[in-house]
């Protein structure tokens, strides 16, 4: 029974909310029930009670990562859909700025990517002008000798010949065609 009368004011305040043609309903004050930051998508819960609203990240006005904070405070415009109120403009307060979310997602794709650093020849995640060791003496980078570089190190292999390979039969060189 307590189902029943929940059902009925829910469907009373959604007919005492003015629609347009389009049924866009104007102005509303609420707050953002939840909101996934990863997902981009949330809910607010009206002030004036009634269904909660869907709320997509690319409708919420403010400046860079786009997000709603729990139990932020919210103004907002929506319009019904066949899957219920879904909002078309997301903003603070007055008209501010929202606040957003503290939280950022977590991507998948910022992988921190190790590189050479050429001062103290470490791969780690800085490179010579951030190195924390400071200028080095210049040195071979292959075996970090100070008394030569790599173009007269003693321990690097020869280079191979482009020459060599060409005058080879191609089975030796592992083509077969």
């Amino acid at each position: 029974m307590a189902q029943d009368t929940s059902r009925n004011s829910i469907s009373e305040t959604q007919e005492t909310l003015v629609q347009d043609h389009e049924g866009h309903v104007g102005p509303r004050r609420g707050r953002c029930k939840w909101f996934n930051v990863v997902k981009g998508w949330g809910f607010i819960t009206p002030d004036d009670g009634g269904q909660e609203v869907f709320v997509h990240q690319s409708v919420i006005q403010m400046g860079g990562f786009r997000s709603l904070g729990e139990n932020e405070e919210v103004e907002f415009e929506s319009k019904l859909t066949s899957k219920g109120y879904e909002a078309t403009s997301v903003y603070g307060p007055s008209r501010a700025e929202c606040k957003g979310s503290d939280f950022r997602p977590y991507s998948k794709k910022r992988k921190f990517r190790k590189v050479r650093c050429y001062n103290c020849g470490e791969f780690a995640n800085h490179i010579a002008s951030k190195c924390a060791l400071g200028p080095l003496p210049k040195r071979c980078h292959h075996c970090r000798s100070e008394d030569h570089l790599i173009a007269d190190c003693p321990t690097k292999p020869p280079p191979q010949d482009k020459t060599s390979l060409e005058a080879q039969p191609e089975t030796d060189r592992g083509h077969n065609r």
